[in-house]
Order: structure tokens, then C-alpha cells, then sequence
């Protein structure tokens, strides 16, 4: 054995890459452009920012960043003056350049309301020549959608086609028989986790057993809205005659029982057990498809969602309904605006060590 530096290679410094001196890349994306790679097929120069509402993050990104020898000034030209920008212009590359992030925000007042999505072009031009090499000039596309919910709904209201909800935020929950819920603080992977005491509790069967009820309101028309639920890892705890169930339904449906811990015999661990632990949750991709059911949402408006634990050990951390907006992640997205905890213009939309960061509405 011996201490030996790894392979090494370098960049060569006179050289400028074949799509020129500065690159551009947006939140939510793996291209980036001027140029074509694996992620932006046929050479294009087009780039889409994910859709922005008022009820989504305040800000998209933008990133502009050297990627040649030559410094050169990049400018950002909204065709709408309801897009704003951080910064309209920069100077990439050379000794004195820097790479940039420019926060995209709308101001809602001006911009068209919906029902109608208007698409925003944002032109980038470079003052070198070489800017965008053999390729043409990037331009940048804003989704905007100036929606809005009526002014005495609380609840948690869609965006980017999809709701993300933190199992303790319930609208209203019961207990029924000395059986309710109850919060347990920092468990699981975000925000907590939420589950039936006592632990010994009977079965509390779907629609007469206590139910967490969570507010919604929705604009995408769908027939079929997906709703996976954050599950931790337990097995079933009282035994194969008793295995762990929750159900679901939103308004009036007939509840669907689903059951997420499957059967098994013997030795060794259910179907999906192992990754189910390796993601710290049943809901994810390596524990398999256990906690998501199909559901009819083609009303937009207000609807309440309805969740049961049929048995004790059920411990709820996270909601995600999913109208086709819904991005590959680890965490699932961030929780979503909450109309009468959040103010429009300042929620951030984002998690940092499992605590949401969100300004709030004061009331004091």
C-alpha cells in the first residue's frame, strides 16, 4: 500500500468549448444550452423554467456561466414586463467574470389571469460574437398562470400540478372511543409522523374509525389523480390476522383499504420490506407501488381528503397528490402553499433540514 494521488486531468485553458463562452441552464432541468448533450436532443436552444402561479415558490432560477476563454456580458430580455429578474445583466468568463444566478419572480398584479397559461420568452444574447459558438442563441420560456382560490378557503392549494402535505397539518381530525391520533415530533424523514394511540387499540375500520381530514383545492381537471402516502417501516405488529391497512377517499367516495405490508410466512421479510428500510419509508420507488390509489378528481374546487389507520403502528409522515407535476425526488416535493398559514408573494416553497421554510401570515 502506498499514498498515491489520484488519476488527474485537465481542462485545456486556451481552448473555448464548441458552443461557445457561456452556458445556460434553468431550475428543474439537466440541459443546459447553447449545445446539445443527452438531455437536449437535436441541438435545440430552448429551455423551460417549471410553471410559476402564486401559489408556487416566489422565485425560479436561472444559471448563466462560462464555459470558454473569453469574458462576455450576457443579457436576459423578458418579452412580458410582469417577468422580473433578479438581474437583466452580467459578465461571464476572463479574469473578472463570475457565474450568476438570476431568481425569475412575477408580479401578479399585471400578469393576465387564468384560466389561460401564457408562455413568457426570455432572449439571452452575449456581447462576443463566439457567445453561442456553432449554435444558435438560447431563449428561456415562462410557464405563468394567475390563478386564484376564494378568499375564505383554508387549506392547501395545488401548484405545478401536484399537493404536498405534511401528515400533521390536518384540517381536522376525531378520535372516536378514546382512539385518536397523535404527533410524534421530528420522526421520519421531514416534518413527523402521525399514528393511532393507543398502540393496543382494536381495529378502527375505514369510515368509523378516526380520520385525519385535510382541505385541498385543486385547478387541473383529471379523471385520475394520484395520492401516494409516506409511510414509515413498520410491519405488522399485531400479528398476520391483524396486517397494517390505512384507507383513503376524497368527499364522499366509498373508502379504498389499502393494505401496504404485504403477507408473508417464515423467515425472512414481506415483499418490499428491504427497500422500504433502505429509504427510511413505505411509499417509495424500492419498496414498490404499496401506498398509492387512483382517484377521480375531474371537479377543479375545493375537496377534503380523507385518510384512516385501520390499525395501530400506521404512522403517516407525508402526502403527495400528483395531477402530472410531480418530479423524481428523494423527499417527495416540498409541502404546499397553505391559503390561511401562507402569504402569496413570500412562500419560498422549499425545505432545508427536514424544516420548511415558509414566511407566514401574522396575526398578532
Amino acid at each position: 500500500m502506498r499514498n498515491t494521488a489520484p488519476p488527474l486531468s485537465f481542462v485545456q485553458e486556451l481552448e473555448t468549448s464548441l458552443a461557445g463562452n457561456i452556458g445556460v441552464g434553468v431550475e428543474a432541468s439537466n440541459a443546459t444550452v447553447a449545445g446539445d448533450d443527452a438531455y437536449h436532443a437535436n441541438s435545440g436552444g430552448t429551455l423551460v423554467l417549471p410553471p410559476m402561479d402564486p401559489y408556487g415558490p416566489k422565485t425560479r432560477w436561472i444559471d448563466m456561466f462560462a464555459r470558454g476563454v473569453a469574458g462576455c456580458q450576457w443579457t436576459l430580455s423578458p418579452w412580458a414586463p410582469y417577468v422580473l429578474l433578479s438581474e437583466k445583466t452580467g459578465y461571464a468568463g476572463g479574469e473578472n467574470g463570475t457565474d450568476t444566478r438570476v431568481y425569475v419572480s412575477i408580479d401578479w398584479a399585471k400578469a393576465p389571469a387564468a384560466p389561460n397559461t401564457t408562455t413568457v420568452n426570455i432572449n439571452v444574447t452575449s456581447s462576443c460574437g463566439t457567445g453561442w459558438g456553432n449554435y444558435n442563441a438560447p431563449m428561456i420560456q415562462v410557464p405563468v398562470t394567475n390563478v386564484a382560490v376564494p378568499s375564505d378557503f383554508t387549506g392547501f392549494v395545488e401548484s405545478d400540478k401536484h399537493i404536498s402535505i405534511e401528515a400533521e397539518h390536518s384540517s381536522r381530525n376525531t378520535a372516536v372511543k378514546g382512539v385518536s391520533y397523535v404527533t410524534l415530533p421530528s420522526h421520519g424523514r421531514t416534518l413527523s409522523g402521525v399514528t393511532l394511540m393507543p398502540v393496543l387499540a382494536p381495529s378502527q375500520p375505514a369510515g368509523t374509525g378516526p380520520v385525519l381530514e385535510y382541505d385541498i383545492y385543486t385547478f387541473t381537471n383529471t379523471s385520475v389523480a394520484n395520492v401516494t402516502l409516506l409511510l414509515s417501516p413498520s410491519l405488522n405488529q399485531n400479528g398476520g390476522d391483524r396486517p397494517l391497512k390505512y384507507g383513503i377517499a376524497f368527499d364522499s367516495e366509498t373508502p379504498q383499504v389499502k393494505q401496504f405490508v404485504g403477507n408473508w410466512t417464515g423467515g425472512g421479510s414481506p415483499p418490499g420490506w428491504l427497500g422500504a428500510v433502505s429509504d427510511s419509508v413505505w411509499g417509495m420507488t424500492a419498496s414498490g407501488n404499496t401506498t398509492t390509489t387512483k382517484h377521480n378528481l375531474s371537479k377543479t374546487g375545493k375537496h377534503t381528503l380523507k385518510i384512516w389507520a385501520v390499525e395501530p403502528g400506521v404512522i403517516f409522515q407525508k402526502i403527495i397528490i400528483d395531477f402530472g407535476g410531480v418530479r423524481s425526488s428523494y423527499l417527495g416535493p416540498p409541502e404546499s402553499f397553505r391559503s390561511g398559514v401562507d402569504k402569496v408573494g413570500t412562500y419560498k416553497g422549499e425545505n432545508f433540514a427536514g424544516v420548511e421554510v415558509r414566511d407566514v401570515v401574522s396575526t398578532g
